[in-house]
């Protein structure tokens, strides 16, 4: 989508299938829900701040104590003639915090000392160990002072400044396994026992049923002290609703029956028990006794390019959702649980196919609506499952197929209703224009080419045809879903953009086909994948001839010598190398399917478990036309080193 297109405002998509746990950066791109670039982020207040408020003395006291008790010198291995510590001898440049269970954690603090020494003035780096708790009042108590300490390799998790555990996707599965394991070990493979009230009654958790007045749209609020909450006492009459006070009592889940039907809110509560282990700490770090999110002062931050920014709420509830679906459907259990339904399938015409069959049968057995088998499906590494239970107008669409590798990315979609193809034609001129050609028609929830070979009729119904049903990649336009902002904290697909620049991606590098040898682009791709060169120098040089930039300028894009270059093209170490290559197909603007090419002529392989080659996969999925600087923007803002060779 080019700047100059303008935003369509739809009805809300949903939360996406996969969510990246371990960021708490704001969506690439957010918008507020009026379609204006700007959100409401939480003013909330960090530990490093509090820490360093109520413990600095405390530091500085126990750094003395190691001075005069010889610990300071033994780790400093000289004689030690400072006698006492200050502003201008002692800083405290960072502290990292470790989460040690519910409601303790450590906390590291970087010393970096100034000494006078017999050999003279040295500056000695170490770390202070601080146990932290939240029991019952915030205590801390300084351990010990060493060197360094490695957490990491002791198994502890590293909290966010603002105590959110920085879980992986993997890690928050595990986590819900663990919960279960604790009360309830029983649970992991018997589904009947995975009952969400008495999973929060094993924890000590008390659930009760309101019409919340305050906040309609919140599932289920979670209480740690005793409150009162407004709700209603009828909600027939709209025109006239009254409220009641009630109250609560501590640790108790507050089901909303104004957003939600009391016999569909397991989801909720287990959203709610996940907050209760693993966010515990935020909360109390907040002083706010209860998870009501709401109630957060916020402030309105413009979401302009390039803006790094971070949301530990967005951060926190992305984790729990996440832990919601690994407590309803445990992942050790449910991928054996989906491996046996694929297995039972006996007869499928593709992927899309098996995964409808399977997930209609594990719907029944477990008694679950079908969005939450697909996105648990998907979640644990199915990717062919986005082409299952689809639904467009509350109606099941054919399953279909794809090339795993063109939809991997959440914010990538083959599937669109015909009210939002409606206001793309209406706001979007290129789009409209493609349509009124009568190029691609609208079938089955996909935009895909007006060719017989691509598109059937049945009953006056456009349907894709077997062939492209397996293959909706290379025949339907792919969308772009972009992040609004639905409240403080979540984030929905709610706007959908045509994908202007993949199509002008691929039409450049086979415009050559198309035009000179008069293939249309479907054939025009499969004979360019046949005849790409089978090394890399070879594809290398084809990719940058077509784009047109010598070796001379391609040198300086990448801030190097034109002979270093050379050297690097010529060996196979240096070819080898994610950040180079990531680097030439964003100088290229090549599109997703020519980069994977070009990465295996490299002979290199992202590793799906590698954070950062996640980040790369994902800039090359959806920033391949947006530059370097972009590249490098979203990097930064998921705490990742940048590209750099």
């Amino acid at each position: 989508m080019t700047t100059t297109e303008k935003a369509i405002l739809t009805s809300y998509f949903g939360l996406p299938d996969v969510e990246d746990c371990s960021s708490d950066a704001v969506p690439e791109g957010a918008l507020s829900a009026d379609g204006k670039q700007k959100i409401r982020l939480p003013e909330v207040v960090s530990m490093t701040k509090v820490f360093f408020a109520k413990n600095r003395l405390q530091l500085y006291s126990y750094l003395r104590t190691c001075l005069r008790n010889g610990v300071l010198q033994s780790l400093v291995g000289l004689p030690i003639r400072t006698r006492v510590f200050n502003k201008e001898t002692c800083t405290f440049p960072y502290v990292t915090f470790w989460r040690i269970d519910r409601t303790s954690f450590w906390a590291d603090v970087d010393v970096a000392l100034k000494i006078d020494t017999v050999a003279g003035e040295i500056e000695w780096k170490g770390v202070l160990s601080v146990w932290c708790s939240f029991k019952e009042d915030l205590v801390c108590s300084v351990e010990d002072l060493n060197d360094c300490v490695d957490r990491r390799e002791e198994g502890y998790t590293m909290l966010s400044p603002f105590l959110i555990p920085y879980f992986t996707n993997r890690q928050v599965d595990e986590s819900a396994e663990g919960i279960w394991r604790q009360y309830r070990s029983d649970a992991l493979y018997i589904p009947g026992l995975r009952d969400p009230v008495n999973l929060a009654e094993r924890m000590g958790l008390h659930v009760e049923y309101y019409p919340v007045f305050e906040h309609k749209h919140a599932g289920a609020i979670l209480f740690f002290a005793d409150s009162e909450l407004q709700v209603c006492e009828n909600t027939e009459d709209l025109e006239e609703i009254r409220t009641r006070t009630v109250r609560v009592p501590a640790n108790t889940i507050v089901v909303n029956t104004n957003a939600i039907r009391s016999e569909y809110s397991g989801f909720n509560v287990f959203h709610e028990c996940f907050h209760y282990e693993f966010h515990y700490l935020f909360y109390r770090l907040q002083d706010m006794y209860n998870t009501d999110v709401q109630k957060i002062r916020t402030v309105e931050v413009v979401m302009e390019q390039g803006t790094k920014l971070s949301d530990p709420v967005f951060f926190m509830e992305k984790q729990a959702d996440r832990g919601a679906f690994g407590l309803a459907l445990p992942a050790t259990a449910t991928r054996a649980a989906i491996a046996e339904a694929c297995d039972k399938v006996a007869h499928s015409r593709h992927a899309g196919e098996k995964y409808q069959i399977a997930g209609k049968e594990l719907a029944r057995d477990l008694s679950l609506p079908h969005f939450r088998i697909r996105a648990r499906m998907i979640q644990l590494g199915h990717t062919a499952a986005k082409g299952a239970l689809n639904y467009v107008e509350k109606k099941l669409i054919q399953p279909f197929a794809f090339d795993t590798e063109a939809w991997r990315d959440e914010q990538h979609t083959f599937v669109i209703d015909p009210d939002t193809v409606t206001e793309l034609c209406r706001e979007n001129e290129d789009f409209h224009a493609l349509i009124q050609s009568g190029s691609y028609v609208y079938a089955d929830g996909h935009v895909v080419r007006n060719d017989p070979r691509f598109v059937r009729m049945e009953r006056d119904r456009r349907l894709l045809t077997v062939w492209a049903n397996r293959h909706v990649d290379e025949c339907c336009l792919r969308f772009v879903l972009v992040y609004v902002q639905k409240n403080v904290g979540r984030y929905v697909f709610g706007r959908m953009y045509y994908d202007a620049d993949y199509i002008r991606q691929t039409q450049f590098y086979l415009d050559d086909l198309i035009n000179k040898e008069h293939l249309d682009e479907l054939d025009a791709k499969y004979r360019y994948i046949r005849e790409f060169p089978l090394s890399f120098r070879d594809a290398f040089d084809l990719v940058r001839k077509k784009k047109g930039i010598s070796l001379e300028a391609l040198a300086e894009r990448l801030n190097m010598e034109y002979r270093t270059l050379l050297r690097w093209l010529d060996d196979p170490k240096k070819i080898q190398n994610e950040d180079f290559i990531t680097l030439l197909c964003l100088i290229f603007e090549l599109p997703d399917w020519i980069s994977r090419m070009l990465f295996k002529r490299a002979h290199i392989q992202l590793d799906e478990d590698n954070r950062r080659h996640q980040a790369l996969d994902h800039i090359l999925r959806v920033m391949s036309a947006d530059g370097i600087d972009k590249a490098n923007d979203y990097l930064a803002a998921n705490h990742l080193p940048t590209l750099s060779i």
